[in-house]
């Protein structure tokens, strides 16, 4: 006979909180990219380089209005802290992030210059800044 474990609190962890916030976000993402490209086997790519020849190269589209101040642009899993998470899935179902359709100019542009390939970020204040480099 096997042996079940019950929580006496069936509150969820932290850890718990962050693994199913970072999965529902990466499914609205790609639910988002899918969307906008037609192509039900798109995927998102998280590093910079995969990002720009997988995403922005394939399919034309770019992410806009990622917060790069208080989330740099990299891997979720790496993303330490569930309010930064919280705060990219909210802006997602906001459609304060979104994918937006490039065009060739524009790739052309990202391509010459891919440091800045989010362009500008809406700060809380309403100032834009410019997107940081290290992300």
């Amino acid at each position: 006979m096997s042996q079940h474990r019950f929580r006496v609190n069936p509150v969820r962890t932290y850890a718990e909180r962050m693994t199913e916030t970072r999965s529902e976000l990466r499914k609205l993402v790609r639910e988002r990219l899918c969307a906008i490209t037609g192509e039900p086997s798109a995927q998102m790519r998280w590093a910079r380089a995969a990002y720009m020849r997988d995403v922005v190269a394939r399919y034309r589209v770019r992410i806009e209005g990622w917060p790069l101040r208080e989330v740099p642009f990299k891997n979720l899993s790496d993303v330490p802290n569930l309010g930064r998470l919280e705060l990219l899935l909210r802006n997602w179902k906001e459609n304060t992030i979104y994918f937006r359709k490039i065009t060739e100019e524009e790739y052309q542009a990202m391509v010459a210059n891919p440091s800045p390939w989010l362009e500008y970020v809406e700060t809380g204040e309403g100032e834009q800044a410019e997107a940081a480099d290290d992300a």
